[in-house]
């Protein structure tokens, strides 16, 4: 865009650098608090991924449905039990 040509915006605010430098701070404030939270005291939870049977995922969702939780929260549960049995 030539020098002499001015940008600006739909409010009519002109685009210059300056305006760009607080755009891009305004979109990163924004960004970094996205996510679901974390279930870890500190930070990131670790993902587990498994594959099922069909059939056995059809029974955790209705087992969680019963129980009144998500698929997560009923997993998680599961989990937690059946590691502090063997414990």
């Amino acid at each position: 865009m030539p020098d002499e040509e001015e940008l600006r915006d739909s409010r009519g605010r002109v685009v210059d650098d300056a305006y760009v430098d607080s755009a891009v701070e305004d979109a990163l404030e924004k960004v970094v608090g996205r996510g679901r939270p974390s279930l870890s005291d500190a930070g990131e939870s670790p993902l587990l991924r498994v594959r099922l049977p069909r059939d056995l995922d059809e029974a955790v969702k209705d087992a969680a449905r019963r129980a009144g939780a998500t698929r997560s929260e009923w997993v998680r549960r599961v989990l937690d039990e059946a590691v502090h049995r063997v414990s």
